[in-house]
């Protein structure tokens, strides 16, 4: 199964994501510690985005040069 994923795809997958996290986190009311909590989703994120295969042809067609 290899499925074709587009910029336009990803970047609407990451929108309705963060759509639903806030949703979620709206509901069940701020944590106690901001920090802590944002530290620990800034975790999550990075877990997930790390299980995430993309294919080269997904990458944007150009480089930034220093």
């Amino acid at each position: 199964m290899n499925q074709k994923i587009t910029r336009r795809r990803l970047a609407a997958a990451l929108v309705q994501a963060a759509a639903l996290r806030a949703a979620q986190t709206t509901a069940a009311g701020p944590p106690e510690d901001l920090r802590a909590a944002a530290h620990e989703q800034l975790r999550k994120n990075s877990e997930a985005l790390g299980k995430t295969q993309l294919p080269m042809s997904t990458e944007p067609a150009f480089s930034f040069k220093a």
